[in-house]
């Protein structure tokens, strides 16, 4: 009986071994589909992050160079996990494909999302901002498929625009148009502020969220900062709004600010 048990444990054990190099190659797989240098494009400051709640998660960012513009994405797939990682990553993925296969931003949104319409289960989307930065007129033509709120900070005026989603959440039901893209213009000193709700429903003891307001101010006060410090202290005021909170939900940030520089 003694060496029936000692080989249960020890089956036990090599099993719990097993699962937890599965569960760590599967979140480096999907840390490595994230960008970890952020690229270069001149009169811009660029900073993106992901702090999952668990081994892996659902949300997911990308800014990569694509002919010539600067694509933006912000993803978080319903659920928590390995299975909303998935979905994430397959979105990810997909749109890469379909810019470098030649489709234009209202065609890759609209061909993913009906494509994950069909795979994704009933009960499970994604919200996502996806958008194209120009450089050359400072202009981001975007859509926001359930991904809000979006906030663009105005330095001249040093206030903050709001902006709710373009569209219904990604795979959520099929679409035959998903209208014109929406469109920004950054002046220089300009932050557009992409945040996951781990952000703004980030509750404390007491239950009260985060929330705009908060991230606002913070805006108002730190916009001069680069976009990594800056990013900085919007995570590290969330973290002490909920003091002694375990962290519930992914937390995601990209921020992309026109340097003051270039009117001078």
């Amino acid at each position: 009986a003694v060496a029936v048990q000692r080989a249960q444990l020890m089956e036990a054990l090599l099993l719990n071994e097993r699962l937890d190099e599965e569960v760590s190659l599967a979140r480096e797989i999907q840390m490595s589909t994230l960008p970890t240098d952020m690229p270069h494009v001149p009169g811009y400051d660029l900073h993106g992050q992901f702090i999952p709640t668990g081994h892996a998660g659902g949300d997911l960012f990308d800014l990569v160079i694509l002919d010539g513009k600067l694509f933006i994405l912000l993803g978080d797939a319903t659920g928590h996990g390995f299975g909303p990682a998935l979905s994430a990553t397959q979105m990810q993925a997909m749109l890469r494909v379909a810019f470098r296969c030649g489709a234009d931003l209202d065609k890759a949104f609209l061909h993913v999302n009906n494509q994950l319409e069909e795979d994704l289960p009933d009960d499970r989307f994604i919200t996502a901002f996806m958008g194209f930065l120009d450089p050359q007129t400072h202009r981001i033509d975007f859509h926001s498929g359930g991904q809000g709120p979006l906030l663009h900070f105005k330095a001249a005026g040093e206030r903050c625009e709001w902006h709710r989603p373009t569209t219904f959440p990604v795979g959520i039901m099929e679409l035959d148009d998903v209208g014109p893209a929406q469109s920004l213009q950054m002046d220089p000193g300009d932050v557009l502020v992409l945040l996951s709700d781990g952000i703004y429903e980030f509750e404390n003891k007491q239950g009260a969220q985060f929330g705009e307001d908060r991230v606002a101010k913070l805006l108002k006060y730190h916009h001069r900062l680069p976009t990594a410090e800056l990013a900085k202290q919007i995570l590290n005021a969330t973290f002490e709004h909920g003091r002694d909170v375990e962290q519930e939900d992914d937390i995601t940030q990209v921020l992309v600010r026109r340097n003051l520089e270039e009117s001078q």
